[in-house]
């Protein structure tokens, strides 16, 4: 029986390959391993970010890191840290004290997410 983590874990598995899949298609293995490089350097600064701001009780720099993360986390598939980030920036606006949980999940979110990139990132062809 798969475990609740396990089966988080198949579900953004699949998720992922099918965008994976689309942005390969779309631009090759090329732009699939810019956008993955570039989504797992910017995700953890965002979200850090995210949680520094909070601490701080500035919340402008919380809506525009989980925005940002919004569409990034679209284009790669990472839905359940999409769904997470779109509301933590509702939540900015209507429900600040949700913040805090909403930062922590999305953290454990791409725990999740980021080996399922890094096994799935092409690999860089000889020069030519």
């Amino acid at each position: 029986m798969p475990t609740a983590t396990g089966t988080a874990a198949d579900a953004s598995a699949v998720e992922l390959d099918r965008a994976l899949e689309r942005l390969r298609r779309f631009g090759g293995d090329a732009l699939l391993r810019d956008m993955i490089d570039l989504f797992l350097e910017h995700a953890p600064k965002r979200i850090a970010a995210s949680r520094d701001a909070l601490a701080a009780n500035d919340l402008a720099p919380v809506r525009l890191a989980v925005h940002s993360l919004v569409s990034s986390c679209a284009q790669l598939g990472a839905e359940q840290m999409r769904r997470l980030s779109a509301e933590a920036e509702q939540a900015v606006a209507t429900n600040p004290d949700a913040l805090a949980g909403l930062l922590e999940a999305l953290e454990r979110e791409f725990a999740i997410v980021q080996p399922l990139l890094v096994s799935a990132r092409p690999h860089a062809g000889p020069a030519s």
